[in-house]
């Protein structure tokens, strides 16, 4: 009896999610999970795919609902999942998911045959300016950055020399009270600074025009981290911690 007890409470909380409709940019994870998640206050997760590695992905909160949003679509993109897969999550208690794919076939995904029949495909003809945002999206990383603030902060780790499109999350949206058409004021520590305009999308709250000068001006590299601090209602201080400086 013992021993039964042991193994039932060693058991690591997991979920599943059947893909359908629009699943490439969000994922919500089922309410009735999230009751595993909130005593850590999480917002940024791993997700461990089939071959071992790891994908950041950033936790979004709508309301009482919570998506994997920024990094989950180069997760899909990797693996490459389509509407029918299946998958089951496996929190660690801490911060890490192992997912485990299952195909049409009711087995699990051979993620490196899906992937070259993908690659033979013929890619979709998408305007410039969705394949820029798509190929040049920022990432975020859990390796420790040398910067505290009690401010409210946006991170985001160049792959690029640039970047088009931040999504500023639900937190720092309610506690800075953005919105949509609001302009801020973006300083660097030289003393320069630039006025953005929030922009709107899906119910997100976007920094966009203006964010390719700004990495320009600081001539940024990819691998810096650009930090994005709110300091004051509607000024937001740049750091820009250089590849390699941690």
């Amino acid at each position: 009896m013992a021993r039964m007890k042991t193994e039932h409470s060693a058991r690591r909380p997991a979920f599943f999610k059947a893909l359908m409709g629009h699943f490439s940019q969000y994922l919500r994870i089922p309410s009735a999970f999230i009751k595993n998640l909130n005593r850590r206050s999480l917002h940024i997760c791993s997700l461990k795919g089939p071959s071992g590695q790891c994908w950041v992905v950033e936790l979004e909160k709508r309301g009482n609902r919570l998506f994997f949003h920024n990094g989950w679509e180069e997760f899909v993109k990797h693996h490459p999942l389509e509407v029918g897969d299946f998958l089951i999550f496996s929190y660690d208690g801490v911060s890490m998911f192992d997912v485990t794919i299952y195909g049409k076939t009711f087995c699990e995904k051979n993620v490196k045959a899906a992937k070259r029949r993908s690659d033979k495909l013929p890619r979709r003809s998408d305007s410039h300016a969705d394949k820029r945002r798509v190929d040049d999206v920022e990432e975020t990383s859990l390796r420790p950055i040398p910067f505290q603030s009690k401010n409210s902060s946006v991170c985001r780790i160049l792959k690029t020399r640039t970047l088009y499109e931040v999504c500023i999350p639900t937190e720092v949206v309610i506690a800075e009270g953005l919105k949509a058409g609001m302009a801020i004021k973006i300083q660097d520590t030289f003393g320069m600074s630039w006025h953005l305009r929030l922009r709107g999308s899906h119910d997100r709250v976007l920094m966009r025009s203006g964010l390719s000068k700004i990495c320009r001006a600081n001539k940024t590299l990819p691998g810096d981290t650009v930090i994005f601090e709110f300091v004051k209602p509607r000024v937001v201080q740049l750091h820009i911690i250089r590849a390699g400086a941690y």
